[in-house]
C-alpha cells in the first residue's frame, strides 16, 4: 500500500507539472509576434469605429468604451476612450489612449492619459531599437521603464485588453504588456504586467441576435478572455480586475455624441 501510494503521489505531481508547463511555460517559449495591425487589415473592418458597454453583471453597467481608427500615409492610429463611472468607491474616470502602428503593423508609440482624478496620470512609450522605453507620470512622481520590444509590440489595458485581433489561428500565442489604470487611481502607482495571450479554440456566440463563430483568446494574467470574429473585431471580452471584480465588455451601436459628452463630463 505504501508503494502504491508513493507511485500515485509521483504520478499526480508529474501530471500537475506537465499541465503547468503546457499552460504557462510552453506558450511563452513558443510565443510569436502579435497580430500585425497593418493599414490593410484595418481597412477590412466592417466598423472602423466601435462602441462597447462595460458591465460588472448583466444588470449593472459601470462604463463605456469607444475605438476609432485613422490612417495617415502608411501608418495607422487607434484612438481609444474608456469611461468608468458606476463604481461607488472609484471617482468617474476617463482613460484616453493613442496607439500608433507603423507600415509593417508593429507598435510604434503608445500614449495613455487618465482624467477625472486629482493627480495627473500619463504614460508615454515609443519604439527605439530593441527596446520600448516608457515614461510614467503620476502627479509629481516620474519614473522610466525600459521594456523589451519583443514583449511590448501590443499593449492593452485591463478595462479592455484587446481592440483588434486580425489573422488569428488556433494555437497562436504572443507576448504583450497589460496596464491597469484603475489600480493607478486607487493606489497611486501603475506598472506594466507582461502576459502571454494565446488562441485557445473556437466558439459560437450570439451577437446582436445572430450566431457568430469566433476565435477565443485568453491571457496568462487577469483571467482575460476575448471572442473575435473572422475580421478581427473583438465582440466580447471578460477580465478579472483587482478591486472591481470580473467585468464583461460587449460591443454595441456606435454613438459619437455619447463619446463627446463623456469627454466633456469627465475632464
Amino acid at each position: 500500500m505504501y508503494r502504491l501510494f508513493a507511485i500515485a503521489a509521483v504520478l499526480l505531481w508529474v501530471s500537475a507539472m506537465v499541465a503547468l508547463f503546457a499552460r504557462d511555460v510552453w506558450p511563452a517559449w513558443t510565443a510569436q509576434d502579435p497580430p500585425a495591425m497593418t493599414r490593410d487589415q484595418f481597412a477590412r473592418l466592417d466598423q472602423p469605429a466601435q462602441q462597447f458597454g462595460i458591465y460588472r453583471s448583466p444588470d449593472e453597467r459601470i462604463g463605456s468604451a469607444w475605438n476609432s481608427v485613422e490612417a495617415s500615409g502608411p501608418n495607422t492610429t487607434v484612438y481609444g476612450t474608456v469611461v468608468v463611472e458606476g463604481v461607488s468607491y472609484i471617482p468617474p474616470v476617463r482613460v484616453e489612449t493613442v496607439t500608433d502602428f507603423d507600415d509593417q503593423g508593429g507598435l510604434d508609440s503608445f500614449r495613455l492619459d487618465v482624467h477625472g482624478v486629482p493627480l495627473t496620470i500619463k504614460i508615454r512609450g515609443e519604439t527605439r531599437g530593441l527596446y520600448f522605453p516608457c515614461e510614467l507620470h503620476i502627479g509629481p512622481l516620474h519614473r522610466d521603464a525600459n521594456l523589451d520590444r519583443a514583449a511590448s509590440r501590443l499593449i492593452g489595458q485591463t478595462l479592455r485588453p484587446f481592440s483588434f485581433l486580425p489573422t488569428l489561428s488556433v494555437g497562436q500565442s504572443w507576448r504583450m504588456q497589460m496596464l491597469d489604470p484603475i489600480s493607478a487611481v486607487l493606489t497611486g502607482r501603475t506598472d506594466f504586467t507582461p502576459v502571454v495571450a494565446r488562441v485557445t479554440g473556437k466558439e459560437t456566440i450570439e451577437h446582436l441576435g445572430k450566431p457568430i463563430e469566433c476565435l477565443v483568446v485568453e491571457t496568462s494574467a487577469y483571467a482575460a478572455k476575448a471572442w473575435a470574429d473572422g475580421n478581427g473585431q473583438v465582440l466580447v471580452q471578460q477580465v478579472e480586475m483587482p478591486g472591481v471584480g470580473r467585468i464583461t465588455v460587449r460591443t454595441e451601436p456606435f454613438d459619437e455624441e455619447q463619446r463627446s459628452a463623456a469627454r466633456k463630463r469627465i475632464r
